[in-house]
C-alpha cells in the first residue's frame, strides 16, 4: 500500500551546501546546528542514517528560522511605519532591537516561534471561516442565516477569542503549556480561581479589606499580615508554626 502524507526529503549536494553557509551565518546555534556542523565540514560526505537525521532536522530549523525571519521583517516594517504593535509584535520588535546577545536571541526566536504558531492559527481559521462562507452562499444563495447560525457563529467566534485570551494570558505567565491538555489547562484554570475565592472568604482576607478598599491593594497587604505573622512567636515557638501543626492533621490521609 502506498504511503500517505508528504513525501520523505533527500538532500541534495546543493541542499547541503546551502545548509552549511546557513549554519555558519548564524551568530549563535543549537546543539543539532552545531552537530550538522560537524559533519558538513567533514572530510568524508558518507552519511549514515542517524547522521542524515541530524542533517534533516537542521534543514527544518533552517526552513522554520526563514520564516520566522520573514516575519520579524514584517514586523520590523510596521514598527517603522509606525503601525500599531500588538503584544506579542511589540516583545519581539524591543528583542529584535538587542539579540546579539544570546539569551536574548534564543529568547527572541522563542518568541518568534509562538507568534509563528498564533499567526498560522489565526491564517487557518480565516481561511475556514471563508471556505464556510463560500458553502454557505453556494448552498443557500440569496437565503439570510436563520437565527440559529447567527448564535451558533457568534458563539464560535467567542470560544476563539477565549482561546486566545487563554494563550495570551500563560504567555504573559511565561507558563508553557504547548504540551498539556485542554483539560490540565481548565483544571489550572479552575484550581486558581477556587484558591483566590477561598482566600477572599478566610477570616484575615475579611479584616484585610475592611482597613483598604483597593482590591489589588489588598492582596499585597493580606500577603504582608501573613508574613508578619511569622514573626510573632509564643513559647519560644512561632505563633504560625502553632496554627500549622495544630491545623495539619485535617488534610492529612
Amino acid at each position: 500500500m502506498a504511503q500517505r502524507g508528504r513525501p520523505a526529503k533527500v538532500l541534495s549536494s546543493s541542499d547541503l551546501s546551502e545548509l552549511l553557509l546557513f549554519i555558519r551565518s548564524l551568530p549563535f546555534k543549537k546543539k543539532n546546528q552545531e552537530a550538522a556542523l560537524d559533519l558538513l565540514q567533514r572530510a568524508e560526505q558518507d552519511f549514515d542514517e542517524a547522521e542524515i537525521k541530524i542533517l534533516k532536522l537542521a534543514d527544518r530549523e533552517k526552513n522554520l528560522h526563514q520564516q520566522r525571519l520573514a516575519l520579524l521583517h514584517e514586523i520590523q516594517i510596521k514598527a517603522k511605519n509606525t503601525q500599531k504593535l500588538n503584544v506579542n509584535e511589540a516583545e519581539i520588535f524591543d528583542l529584535s532591537v538587542q539579540y546579539q546577545d544570546q539569551d536574548i536571541y534564543f529568547r527572541l526566536h522563542r518568541a518568534l516561534e509562538s507568534y509563528q504558531k498564533l499567526y498560522q492559527a489565526l491564517l487557518n481559521d480565516r481561511i475556514r471561516l471563508q471556505n464556510e462562507h463560500r458553502r454557505d452562499i453556494l448552498t443557500k444563495t440569496s437565503k439570510r442565516p436563520t437565527e440559529a447560525q447567527k448564535r451558533r457563529n457568534k458563539e464560535n467566534r467567542r470560544k476563539y477569542e477565549l482561546g486566545g485570551a487563554v494563550l495570551a494570558a500563560f504567555k504573559k505567565l511565561n507558563k508553557d503549556i504547548e504540551s498539556l491538555t485542554p483539560e490540565q489547562i481548565q483544571n489550572i484554570i479552575i484550581n486558581n480561581i477556587t484558591f483566590v475565592k477561598q482566600v477572599k472568604q478566610s477570616e484575615i482576607f475579611k479584616e484585610v479589606a475592611k482597613h483598604q478598599e483597593n482590591y489589588f491593594k489588598q492582596r499585597h497587604l493580606f500577603l504582608d499580615v501573613l508574613d508578619g505573622l511569622t514573626t510573632w512567636t509564643q513559647s519560644s515557638k512561632k505563633v504560625s508554626t502553632i496554627e500549622i501543626e495544630k491545623r495539619k492533621s485535617k488534610y492529612e490521609e
